[in-house]
């Protein structure tokens, strides 16, 4: 999760304002709507973590903050959202269940769908902002790994599209946004 954090990072700190208006591969949301969800999967994923009750019950799964959570400074919130995150994830929280959206889930299972999630909308942003969507496949690989393990079935519809076809010798990246449904 903390390589899916800093790689996003380096994303969101090369968007500029001019940029919130564009498309993303996440067809219903422009780049500041999907900021948003990405600060909200922050948010959530620490208080899933902390196991605390959520602060924003709109947000759930594939959805959206009811408040505009990156304000003025996207790239200081988002920076701010994953050091109460990655503090949330330490001690026991990965050893532990934790009650989420799907019912109890043990933590390193949640950090999996928290890193999924990040990385996945990292490579959105970057594609919508023209800036290089490259993961180093030491990272995109075992993202990849987790998600054909666990994202089947009715977990896939409606958040996430059918798999796009690529060649089983593409980049890890590629392959990884496929298997979530998008044209890489």
């Amino acid at each position: 999760m903390t390589a899916a954090c800093a790689a996003t990072e380096r994303i969101v700190a090369g968007i500029d304002p001019g940029d919130h208006g564009r498309p993303t591969p996440c067809t219903e949301w422009d780049v500041r709507a999907l900021l948003n969800h990405v600060l909200g999967t922050l948010v959530m994923g620490r208080e899933l973590l902390d196991d605390a009750p959520p602060s924003d019950p709109a947000m759930g799964p594939g959805g959206l903050p009811a408040a505009d959570l990156a304000g003025d400074d996207p790239l200081e919130a988002y920076r701010k959202g994953v050091a109460g995150l990655l503090a949330s994830a330490g001690g026991d929280a990965l050893d532990r269940t934790h009650a989420t959206p799907f019912g109890e889930m043990p933590g390193a299972v949640l950090v999996g769908f928290t890193t999924v999630d990040i990385a996945v909308h990292g490579w959105d942003l970057a594609r919508a902002t023209g800036q290089d969507a490259t993961l180093d496949p030491a990272l995109a690989d075992p993202v990849l790994v987790f998600a054909r393990r666990t994202l089947g079935g009715d977990m896939r519809a409606p958040r996430i599209g059918p798999e796009v076809p690529v060649p089983a010798d593409a980049p890890a990246i590629d392959r990884l946004v496929a298997f979530m449904g998008r044209t890489p």
